[in-house]
């Protein structure tokens, strides 16, 4: 889990100076930051044996949300 955490943050470190260095909106560097979150998350779920239904978390989003559709 160690050699994980490792990883997502030299990616993430990595990728905040390629964004820099490219000097991209706000939007894209959110966009970079929210889809290698979900991909940490992912991740650490499989190798704690406890994969993430995705399914089911983005039902539980949306019935937080609470929309009437």
């Amino acid at each position: 889990m160690i050699g994980l955490l490792g990883t997502f943050i030299a990616f993430t470190v990595v990728g905040f100076l390629v964004l820099r260095y490219l000097r991209l909106q706000a939007r894209e560097v959110w966009a970079f930051v929210i889809i290698t979150c979900i991909g940490f998350v992912l991740w650490a779920s499989i190798i704690m044996h406890h994969p993430l239904d995705l399914n089911k978390a983005i039902a539980w989003m949306i019935d937080s949300l609470q929309l009437n559709i």
